[in-house]
């Protein structure tokens, strides 16, 4: 992904998922599908500003926690094609504090680039709810490493904070901010780089679909100084069911 940057899209995109599961059965499958009208992976825009069709599928075993899954999008570059492959964990303590550890691979399966474009990143993540308080605000942080980055830019280290709240008559308000912090070898050079993006955004279903739109910016360090990639007014839209 020409990321120096996801898994998480700044779009809040909208999902279109069908669990096919027994009942009582321990055995969870689902689907995706979402539209954007951007691509942003940790604020950058990876289709050139230009519309994203994204899908996946996933497994879970609910008594475990254990789940798998793969996920693909259309970019702008390397063959314009992005495929992720990932695993991991998932739980919530005693307290109520969720938990998620995985990860995850960046596949680009039609290029042919050098220095490589795939790259393997480990995540752990966690979020609390607070459902006794007014609007439930959730809170999340997280931190992803890889040992050798998009690019193979030495090592990356990303991490984000996040803040969702849920507004009278069925809206959702989402505030994001991310920080990505890259070593630097052989795609940025050896003084690497480092910035911030930051989101908020506006979700809510009617029926069958879920719309949201979401307004995002980053540093200017994102793209080597311009900014151009990096602000955007992202529009999803699916369903799920």
């Amino acid at each position: 992904m020409k990321k120096f940057a996801a898994g998480i899209v700044l779009g809040i995109s909208s999902l279109c998922t069908t669990q096919v599961y027994a009942e009582d059965s321990p055995h969870e499958f689902s689907a995706n599908v979402s539209m954007l009208t951007d691509y942003l992976y940790r604020g950058i825009s990876q289709t050139n500003e230009n519309f994203a069709l994204q899908g996946g599928f996933d497994y879970a075993h609910a008594p475990t926690g254990v789940y798998v899954g793969t996920w693909a999008s259309n970019i702008d570059f390397a063959e314009s094609l992005e495929i992720d492959i990932y695993g991991g964990i998932s739980g919530e303590l005693g307290n109520g504090i969720s938990w998620d550890v995985g990860g995850l691979y960046y596949m680009y399966p039609g290029s042919n680039a050098q220095p490589e474009e795939d790259f393997f990143e480990a995540y752990a993540n966690l979020g609390y709810t607070f459902k006794n308080i007014q609007l439930e605000p959730t809170v999340g942080a997280g931190v992803a490493y890889s040992p050798d980055f998009f690019g193979e830019d030495g090592d990356g280290v990303y991490v984000y904070g996040s803040l969702d709240l849920s507004l009278p008559n069925d809206f959702g308000l989402s505030f994001y901010v991310g920080h990505q912090d890259i070593e630097g070898d052989k795609l940025s050079g050896p003084a690497g780089f480092d910035y911030v993006h930051y989101s908020i955004g506006i979700s809510r279903s009617f029926g069958p679909a879920d719309l949201s739109i979401s307004w995002n910016d980053a540093s200017d360090e994102c793209d080597g100084g311009t900014n151009e990639l990096c602000q955007a007014v992202v529009f999803s839209v699916g369903s799920s069911f």
